[in-house]
């Protein structure tokens, strides 16, 4: 129980992470990207020290896990990157609802990388969850060119975090979760410092209030939003976190409404129902994973 109720507070935490960005303006997601992974593993950094001040808190990792940890940061530099950039290009709920299709890839791909199959109940949960996410995007879908360009990014985005997670779940014996977490967001620092160089994109040159909308994207959708995905997806399976994460299209709609007046309408609550009744379905299903 106490893996699904960091769920939901993972998932609300999440959930602000559109708003923060919204409020952005039109700062390049490469930019927005840097600034918070920087802060990410800047805090991570300081909790990691603290921890490894009163007992040892790293061991040695191999090469090709510290290979995998850099892929995890580039996998994560990608998913940013390019949902940012869909975020700019079309509807908070709509951008969301395209990356909802994270448990269609992690139903697909986990028997390939991770040798596991979910049971009758986790199928149905995908299923149903689909259902929702088509009948959203059935009314919302439109065949302007920069409404396409953002579906097929929030597309490239879920793929990008779903294999991200898988990474995370894989080494989930093999190294402590924070140093991971800084280690991840340190890298994948590295990786959009170095886009942002050979872009020539002006690294410090924003306003106050852009700077704070970037610190707050650290601390809260990636402090402890995705802080306790990864955290989740080393205890329960990787299409249930993914799933569960799907209840940040539902929030992150209501506080548009909220904050920019994007009023969700007609089956739009039909979808919605559809979904957390899949997130349900999905994290009640107590069995083991099967492995082949």
């Amino acid at each position: 129980m106490s893996v699904y109720i960091g769920l939901f507070i993972a998932v609300l935490a999440v959930s602000w992470s559109s708003i923060f960005i919204r409020w952005c303006g039109d700062t390049s997601p490469i930019i927005i990207s840097f600034y918070r992974m920087l802060w990410s593993a800047l805090l991570f950094g300081i909790i990691v020290r603290v921890k490894t001040s009163s007992a040892p808190f790293f061991r040695p990792l191999e090469w090709k896990d510290r290979g995998l940890i850099l892929l995890a940061g580039i996998l994560l530099a990608l998913h940013f990157v390019a949902w940012i950039f869909a975020l700019q290009l079309t509807t908070i709920a709509h951008s969301l609802l395209i990356l909802s299709s994270q448990p269609v890839f992690a139903l697909i791909l986990s028997p390939l990388i991770l040798k596991e199959r979910g049971g009758w109940r986790s199928v149905l949960a995908v299923l149903i969850t689909l259902i929702g996410v088509t009948l959203i995007v059935w009314q919302d879908f439109g065949f302007e060119i920069e409404q396409v360009w953002g579906d097929l990014l929030s597309l490239a985005s879920a793929l990008f975090v779903t294999l991200y997670i898988f990474i995370a779940r894989y080494l989930r014996g093999k190294i402590v979760l924070l140093p991971y977490l800084m280690m991840v967001y340190g890298s994948a620092a590295l990786t959009l410092i170095a886009v942002s160089f050979f872009g020539d994109y002006p690294i410090i040159d924003y306003p106050v209030k852009i700077h704070l909308m970037m610190l707050l994207l650290a601390l809260v959708p990636t402090g402890i939003g995705h802080s306790l995905l990864n955290w989740s997806a080393r205890r329960i399976e990787v299409y249930k976190v993914n799933i569960a994460s799907l209840g940040e299209l539902v929030l992150a709609s209501i506080m548009a409404f909220i904050f920019f007046g994007e009023k969700p309408y007609g089956i739009f609550y039909v979808g919605a129902g559809l979904i957390l009744i899949g997130i349900l379905l999905a994290i009640s299903e107590r069995r083991e994973p099967r492995i082949d």
